[in-house]
Parts: structure tokens; C-alpha cells; sequence
């Protein structure tokens, strides 16, 4: 007789237990959210409390960590092999001990941290109710960012007051300043991240219901549509154009995946109209108040002077520069072939705004060694990747990704870990000589 497939077994749970669950996740993402530089004696206390959470499920459930560790164990090997590699390319290039030994806590511990803790969590929750947590904790900023861009001071009153906890110079902050709505988020860049992430997180819950895939094909999920015009409203909120740019990458890939004919066929024709009336809609841009529709202003005429100036860093030390490297103080031997560029007084003051370069001038060519990992991570993800493209168009505009400036990603990661036997239920039933056994962690105990 044929082996059946089977999902994998969650643990069982009282509703009490899984509501803690869930509550623990929004509270942790929305203290990363609001309060994520609030810290005592230079330890951050989100930082702190993810550790002594996850030190408390280790010990209560330690089948389970040790579970959630071998299934993770790819992006685990990921952080430590950065790790070391960082560590190395910075000794080679004479970095302070001190200030390598910082970043590894920093970024690759606090990695590891969080998602073995995000990925117990949502274990227990279960992946509807951590998706709900994550998107509602990123919803309350974006409450806040709404009441700020109508012009009320409750939501700016509400942000100063967080900022002062955290030790924020509100006074030198240009956004705060100039009145860019950012929610309760550290800055608008930090809420439109958000709203990608959590566009992420639904959309892959959204998948998870359709199927392997995402639904069959000639089929659109309205829901998507929906919390992708969500994102957009974020971003518009936020004046930040990429994630919007990003959202339209999405659209026209989902189109051509799940649409039918008549939607890749209106979706080209709508395409060619818009070639043809950009002029228009440029000059339209340019007198328009919201920076969404400008693109004319320092920040986007600095974006080619910013990616050639990383060009020429790297093509001038392939090894990498290390974890202390800041690219805005070596602007001064390239001033030469950049001065030209329209915003080339960008290179003096901001950082390469590109998530490939900031990991490239950090790492140099020693991120080959790493590719072989993270073409097996992309290939395991490849059933809800999908819905983090306007995240990555995102991060190729500004200073955030994986293993860059980014806590909140694995969150979204460790909340979809907990879909994947779903994600594959398809695949798995259609192929019935596969048997799929439950973890051991989750495995009943023999009795006599």
C-alpha cells in the first residue's frame, strides 16, 4: 500500500498558550517598530528581551528549539559564514577589534536570535494568527502616519514622545522637521520598509490559501490586489517611491503567472499607454507636493552619483572594506570623475542608498563563497518569493535588507517557516510514494 502525505504535526496547544504566542510576536515587532533604540548601558532592551524569551522556550520546549534549529540551519550557516567572512575582510582592512566584535552582536547575533525565536513563536501561534500580529503591529504605525499626513499634531506629539525615550535628536531629524509622515517608525524609509514586509507576510498567507503557487492559473487573488494597494497608500503616506515602484514590478509578474490572457493583454496595453504619455506624467511630477510624484529632487538625481561612486569603491578594493567601512567619508579621491553628476553632493552626506552595493563594499568578492547557500535559500522560497519583489526593488533604493539594517525581516521569515507544509501540501499529495514524517519534536511518545 502507497504511503499517504501527510503535514507536518504542530504542537497542541491550549488557546490561552497560542494567543500568548501571538501576542508575543506583536509586542516584540511593534517594540521593533516604535522603541527600537530605546536601550540600558548601550544594550538594546528589544534585543535583551527576544534573548530572554527565547532562553525561556529553549528551556521549556527544548525538543522544539532544537527542531526550529535544524530547520533553519541553512540561514543559520548564512549568518555565521558572513559573520566570519565580515570579521576577516575587516581585521585585513585594520578595523578596531571592538568595533567588529560589536557588529557580530549587533547584526549576525541578533539574526540568529530572532528568528529561532520568531519561528517558535509562530510554531505555536500558528501562521494565521503571527501573520495578523505582524500586519497589526505595522498597521498602528501606519495609523499614525495617516493622522500625521492630514495635518494633526496628536500623531507628531505621539512620535516625539517616543523619540525623546529613545534619546532621538528630533531637532536635527529632516523628516521630523519637514513633516514626512514615518508613523511610529524611526523614519519614513523604516515605515515604508514595514509596509513591504507586511505586504510579504500576507501575500505569502494569501498563497498559503491558494495552493502551491498561488492559485490556478487564469486566476488573480483580489485579496492580494487589495493589500498591495495597502502598501502603496503606505508608501504615498510616507512620500517613498520605491516600494510603489516596486509594487507595479509585482503586479506585472503576478499578471503574467496567475492572469488569464485577457488580463496579460490589458495589462500590455495599459503598459504601452503609459510609455506613451510619460512625458506628461513627468512634467505633471515635477509640480506636484508630494516627493512621491517628483523626480527631480536630490534624493532620486542622487541615486546614479551614489550606485558609481559604490562602482568605484569596489572596483578599487574587491576584497571589501569591513564592518567600519562608512562610504560618505572616502568621498574626497573620487570627487574628481563625480562632481559632474546631477546630486553628486549626495556622496558627502548619505550612504550608497543600495542594498547589493552596501553588501558588496562591506564583504568584497568573498560573498562568492556564500552563493551556494543563498541559492539553495532562494530555491527552498521559491513558492512564496514572489511576494517579496517590491521589498527587494525597495532595498535596491535604500540602506535595508537581510543581514542590513533589517530586524523585522526575519520576523516575516520565521512567521512564513511555519506555512512552508502548506505551501507544498500540493506538490507533496500529487507525488503519493513520498511520505512526509512529522518532526521529531512533535512526534507522539511510544507508550507501552
Amino acid at each position: 500500500m502507497r504511503a499517504r502525505a501527510i503535514h507536518v504535526a504542530r504542537p497542541v496547544l491550549s488557546p490561552v498558550m497560542r494567543y500568548a504566542a501571538a501576542g508575543g510576536i506583536f509586542f516584540l515587532v511593534l517594540f521593533n517598530v516604535a522603541l527600537i533604540s530605546l536601550d540600558v548601558a548601550s544594550i538594546p532592551i528589544r534585543s535583551g528581551l527576544a534573548l530572554g524569551l527565547l532562553a525561556m522556550l529553549g528551556f521549556l520546549r527544548p525538543e522544539h528549539f532544537l527542531d526550529t534549529i535544524r530547520r533553519h540551519w541553512l540561514v543559520l550557516a548564512l549568518a555565521g559564514l558572513l559573520a566570519l567572512l565580515g570579521t576577516l575582510v575587516s581585521l585585513v582592512n585594520g578595523a578596531d577589534p571592538a568595533i567588529v566584535g560589536r557588529m557580530l552582536m549587533e547584526v549576525h547575533l541578533q539574526i540568529t536570535v530572532t528568528l529561532l525565536l520568531a519561528a517558535m513563536l509562530a510554531d505555536l501561534a500558528g501562521p494565521r494568527a503571527a501573520v495578523l500580529a505582524i500586519c497589526a503591529a505595522f498597521a498602528i504605525s501606519a495609523v499614525v502616519a495617516a493622522i500625521q499626513f492630514i495635518g494633526l499634531d496628536a500623531g507628531w506629539n505621539l512620535r516625539e514622545i517616543l523619540g525623546r525615550l529613545q534619546g532621538h535628536k528630533l531637532h536635527e531629524d529632516s523628516s521630523f522637521l519637514n513633516r514626512r509622515p514615518m508613523g511610529l517608525s524611526y523614519s519614513p524609509i523604516h515605515l515604508a520598509t514595514q509596509a513591504c514586509l507586511g505586504f510579504a507576510a500576507y501575500g505569502a498567507w494569501r498563497l498559503r490559501l491558494g495552493g502551491n503557487g498561488g492559485g490556478a492559473a487564469g486566476q488573480i487573488d483580489p485579496v492580494i490586489i487589495i493589500s498591495l494597494a495597502v502598501m502603496a497608500t503606505v508608501a504615498f503616506f510616507t512620500a517613498t517611491r520605491s516600494p510603489i515602484l516596486g509594487g507595479a514590478v509585482f503586479l506585472a509578474v503576478y499578471a503574467l503567472r496567475n492572469g488569464s490572457a485577457v488580463t496579460i493583454l490589458s495589462a500590455a496595453v495599459l503598459g504601452v499607454a503609459l510609455v506613451i504619455a510619460a512625458p506628461m506624467i513627468l512634467d505633471a511630477m515635477q509640480g506636484a507636493e508630494n516627493r512621491v510624484f517628483r523626480v527631480g529632487d536630490n534624493s532620486a538625481s542622487g541615486r546614479l552619483p551614489l550606485v558609481t561612486f559604490g562602482l568605484m569603491l569596489f572596483q578599487d578594493n574587491p576584497l571589501g572594506y569591513g564592518f567600519d567601512f562608512i562610504s560618505h567619508e572616502h568621498w574626497a579621491p573620487y570627487w574628481q570623475e563625480l562632481y559632474r553628476f546631477e546630486g553628486a553632493g549626495e556622496v558627502r552626506e548619505a550612504e550608497l542608498h543600495n542594498y547589493l552595493l552596501n553588501m558588496l563594499t562591506t564583504y568584497g568578492i568573498t560573498l562568492l563563497i556564500a552563493l551556494p547557500l543563498v541559492g539553495r535559500l532562494l530555491w527552498r522560497a521559491r513558492h512564496v518569493a514572489i511576494v517579496f519583489v517590491p521589498y527587494a526593488v525597495h532595498a535596491l533604493f535604500h540602506n535595508t535588507g537581510p543581514f542590513w539594517n533589517d530586524i523585522l525581516f526575519w520576523f516575516v521569515v520565521g512567521a512564513i517557516s511555519a506555512m512552508r507544509p502548506a505551501l507544498e501540501g500540493d506538490r507533496m499529495a500529487s507525488s503519493p510514494q513520498r511520505q512526509v514524517r512529522p518532526p521529531r519534536a512533535f512526534r507522539p511518545r511510544r507508550t507501552a
